[in-house]
């Protein structure tokens, strides 16, 4: 028998070219197709927002057997500990990933490092940090590091510093929307304290001192006689023209002695009148409405706290309805809810005082009247923008063929050829049927019937990866739960590939069961509801417990409420500019006075409702 020596003992031939093998196979891991799934799955948790998942496995892949940690992965790890709140693993990981071997490690170690140290209550050191990456900044990355860099010469209390920081990223910057962000970020910064803007620095430009004049003004104005106010503002806006902070100040004096009733801090001689159909057909949304509000009231103190009087719509009407309340002497309004209220106030009724409309019109609208609505267009037009934000370029889109799809239809379609998405079918289904093959086959064409079989029962043979390539990146789905639960797994079945699917969040019904059928789907959804009560933990328990048989299916409308109260409150704030964050989601008012309302994003996992997270910067050829 063949045999050989290994130090004075035998070994059989054939265990000793078995123990070579093992040796040959620490040394050079055979599973290099393994690691590179492993890789993708990181990715993938690290895009949907499971950070804390991602971590972990980069950090185990970084683990070099016999060799130092790769560097990169570790510093994947150290970013997805940070997103997660890990502050301790993300160090720990940082520490294994310096120093850098590559460039543009070096800017996402800055980056950390930097978010770290701000979590830690270390402004310097993440100004030092950010110090370490020579400039000019590599420009798809400049505005998110200006802005980091910004937070932190704010909470270092280097004022002007934060100031120019943010004036550098505006230049930056090509869209209206995104400036006014930018400039709201500079506006919120210069009112958070009165000490911020106290004493204007010699080195300040004429230009940087009206920011400072800005701040000063805005900051004082709550506690100041709203005359005295309002000239103080026409004066501003006299001494600064074209200055963008001018879209911060109130449109007129008029405006502002009006708004001043209405701000948080009113007394309770307030009156503020709410309009709601409490009978009628549309009586359960009226009423969820009205619980809503008043449970926002009902969290305000006591002294503080104004008089609401509740009006009935249904059987007067709205625009009786609204002539009472202002006889009555309300100083502002909530209501009417239905939009053909909304037009009859808007053209039969003297808008007298600040109004909160719940629901929206298009065209202009009186002064006062400011038009706050669940919108499924605002959100059928974010789904628009999220996937360009995610790298896709191409997909489908179905809709329901009636006037609810017919308007989500005019905005997605019109929002994504803004964006730069090419949608490559588009098809209108029933929304009364349960099957949705014709449509589905339609919109994918030559991409589609994965799942039919030849004469002989079996599958046409598919290379899903070639179909992935050429077919369709995206699909997007307008519909409501009944419908989507049908649509998504058919979809699944049409297809040899995975893609996502988007939706607005009428596909999702807030119950308390999970959804399997949905797994996977994208989709914008109130913080309230995501994050499972928070800002109104009170109001959902009494969802969940007490009123949980009549409240079943209006969850949102409860929210809705809450935050139409606080957006009415909140009025002389937020008609600067300045966002206020609701139950809804972020809401900002428009200059033409309809309220913007920016959710969160949602995936369902394991038929639930998760955080998705901010779409994942594209990736260069070749990383993970």
């Amino acid at each position: 028998m063949l045999h050989s020596r290994l130090r004075g003992r035998q070994v059989h031939g054939w265990l000793l070219a078995a123990l070579l093998a093992a040796l040959a196979a620490i040394a050079c891991p055979p599973a290099f197709a393994a690691r590179g799934d492993d890789l993708a799955a990181a990715d993938t948790l690290a895009r949907s927002g499971r950070h804390a998942e991602a971590a972990e496995v980069y950090e185990s892949l970084a683990k070099r057997p016999f060799r130092a940690w790769d560097k990169r992965l570790a510093l994947l790890a150290a970013r997805e500990y940070q997103a997660a709140g890990r502050l301790d693993d993300a160090e720990r990981m940082i520490g294994h990933a310096t120093p850098v071997e590559r460039s543009d490690d070096a800017v996402l170690l800055a980056r950390v490092s930097a978010e770290l140290a701000l979590a830690r209550g270390r402004p310097g050191a993440a100004i030092d940090a950010l110090q370490r990456v020579p400039e000019p900044w590599p420009a798809p990355l400049a505005g998110e590091l200006l802005a980091l860099r910004a937070q932190a010469e704010f909470a270092a209390g280097r004022t002007l510093d934060g100031l120019r920081t943010l004036e550098a990223r505006a230049r930056l910057l090509s869209g209206a929307d995104e400036r006014r962000e930018n400039y709201s970020r500079l506006v919120a910064a210069l009112t958070a304290s009165p000490a911020v803007t106290a004493t204007v620095p010699v080195a300040a430009t004429p230009y940087e001192r009206a920011w400072y004049e800005l701040g000063q003004l805005l900051v004082a104005a709550p506690q100041a006689d709203a005359g005295a106010v309002a000239r103080r503002a026409a004066d501003w806006r006299a001494r600064n023209a074209n200055h963008p902070g001018a879209a911060f100040l109130p449109q007129s004096a008029e405006m502002e002695r009006a708004l001043a009733g209405s701000s948080v801090g009113a007394g309770a001689a307030d009156v503020i009148a709410l309009l709601l159909p409490l009978s009628g057909r549309q009586q359960a949304a009226g009423i969820a409405v009205r619980d809503g509000f008043l449970a926002a009231a009902l969290a305000e103190p006591p002294e503080r706290r104004p008089r609401i009087d509740v009006y009935d719509t249904a059987a007067p009407g709205a625009v009786a309805a609204y002539q009472r309340a202002l006889a009555s002497g309300a100083r502002a309004v909530a209501g009417p809810l239905l939009k053909e209220d909304v037009a009859a106030v808007a053209s039969g009724a003297s808008v007298a005082v600040p109004t909160v409309a719940l629901n929206a019109l298009p065209g202009d609208a009186p002064p006062f009247l400011f038009q706050f609505a669940l919108d499924p267009e605002q959100e059928a037009r974010a789904a628009a923008r999220r996937i360009a934000a995610d790298g896709r370029t191409r997909g489908i889109a179905l809709f329901p063929r009636n006037a609810w799809g017919e308007r989500l239809h005019a905005a997605f379609t019109e929002e994504a050829q803004a964006a730069g998405v090419q949608l490559t079918g588009v098809q209108f289904y029933d929304a009364g049927s349960s099957d949705f093959s014709g449509p589905l086959r339609a919109a994918l064409g030559r991409h589609g019937g994965a799942g039919e079989r030849d004469a002989k029962g079996d599958l046409r043979p598919r290379d899903g990866a070639a179909e992935a390539l050429a077919g369709p990146q995206f699909a997007f789905l307008a519909a409501m739960p009944q419908a989507a639960r049908a649509l998504r797994p058919q979809l699944r079945f049409q297809m040899a590939y995975e893609m996502p699917v988007y939706a607005t969040s009428d596909a999702w019904d807030a119950g308390p069961r999970p959804v399997p059928d949905l797994e996977g789907l994208l989709l914008p959804e109130m913080p309230w509801i995501l994050h499972g009560g928070d800002g109104a933990p009170a109001l959902w328990e009494a969802m969940q417990r007490d009123w949980a048989a009549t409240s079943r299916g209006r969850l949102r409308l409860y929210a809705f409420g809450f935050d139409a109260y606080q957006l009415l409150r909140g009025l002389d704030v937020a008609a600067r500019g300045v966002a206020v964050d609701g139950l809804t989601g972020r809401l900002t008012v428009t200059n033409d006075g309809h309220v913007r309302r920016d959710t969160e994003w949602a995936q369902v996992q394991a038929g639930r409702l998760q955080p998705a997270g901010l779409p994942a910067p594209p990736t260069r050829a070749g990383e993970p």
